[in-house]
């Protein structure tokens, strides 16, 4: 049985990771009835990646697996980096060669051995797996591992669903961003067993040719498409800063550009029905791509 410290006093980080659940809902200052999940404020990787690297870690600790490896675009190795040096083991990530590198920075000093290679996880897929059978690491597999749903079933979107309970609220619409489908999946098939067509799955992706961090175009090979999603709404990368501007500027909070994408995407949406938009991470690890964008 977990023990819950309300004067928020932790002995270790994952107590500190798992005892922060629920993440906050915050009420946005624009549209009828909008309100976010803010998921930045799980501690490893500032980011609901720290939900499925612990799900899938714990399974690698099961197995006694003394040296791991992943390709990740950037929070999940951020926060497997993390659990790692917690828990001694050895961790090698695939990185894209464009991933933002304050990522790269952050396995680095976390201990990691980072490989930088390809243009997008999808090219590292092959090398992760090559090397896996190699070294003989444990690969995590978070592409394909229904871990990554059930972690989003049983943590994230069961929150979504007694918190808005506690403010006698039913999310009508649910907005989330799609890249290796864990969180859309595991949200999509939490609330369409329990409450059916009532309540509305929206997937964002990046427009065709373009490039949002975090997020990619889907096309069958992620775990969302073994979800019910009701629509797809693409985002360009400039209507995700805008997305990312519109928010700090209304409410001083500084969110990712994926986090963004889903505040675009809102906004095509004319009707009154209570939406919550999950805002995957925060944007001071893109800060560097917002700059560009600012004058």
């Amino acid at each position: 049985m977990r023990i819950v410290y309300p004067e928020k006093v932790y002995f270790n980080p994952v107590q500190l990771l798992e005892d922060n659940w629920p993440t906050p809902i915050l009420k946005m200052p624009f549209g009828e009835d909008l309100w976010a999940k803010l998921e930045f404020f799980n501690p490893f990787s500032r980011s609901i990646k720290d939900r499925t690297a612990l799900f899938l870690f714990r399974e690698a600790l099961k197995e006694d697996a003394k040296q791991i490896t992943e390709a990740t675009s950037g929070n999940v190795g951020v926060a497997l980096s993390s659990l790692s040096a917690i828990y001694g083991r050895k961790f090698i990530a695939f990185i894209p060669t464009q991933a933002p590198k304050v990522f790269k920075t952050a396995m680095k000093i976390l201990g990691t051995e980072v490989v930088e290679a390809g243009k997008s996880t999808n090219d590292l897929l092959p090398l992760v797996k090559s090397f896996a059978l190699s070294s003989g690491s444990y690969h995590l597999n978070q592409f394909n591992n229904p871990l990554n749903v059930k972690a989003h079933m049983e943590t994230t979107a069961k929150e979504i669903d007694e918190q808005m309970k506690s403010i006698n609220k039913f999310p009508e619409r649910i907005v989330a961003t799609m890249g290796t489908g864990g969180h859309i999946a595991g949200i999509s098939r939490y609330f369409k067993e329990k409450y059916g067509d009532k309540i509305e799955i929206v997937g964002v992706q990046p427009a065709e040719n373009e490039r949002i961090p975090g997020i990619k175009r889907q096309n069958g090979d992620t775990l969302s498409a073994s979800a019910k999603i009701d629509r797809v709404i693409d985002i360009t990368t400039k209507e995700a800063i805008d997305g990312v501007i519109k928010v700090a500027r209304t409410t001083g909070i500084l969110i990712g550009l994926s986090s963004g994408a889903t505040v675009t995407a809102f906004d095509r949406f004319s009707d009154k029905k209570v939406t919550v938009l999950v805002f995957p991470d925060d944007g001071f690890k893109y800060l560097e791509e917002l700059n560009n964008f600012i004058h």
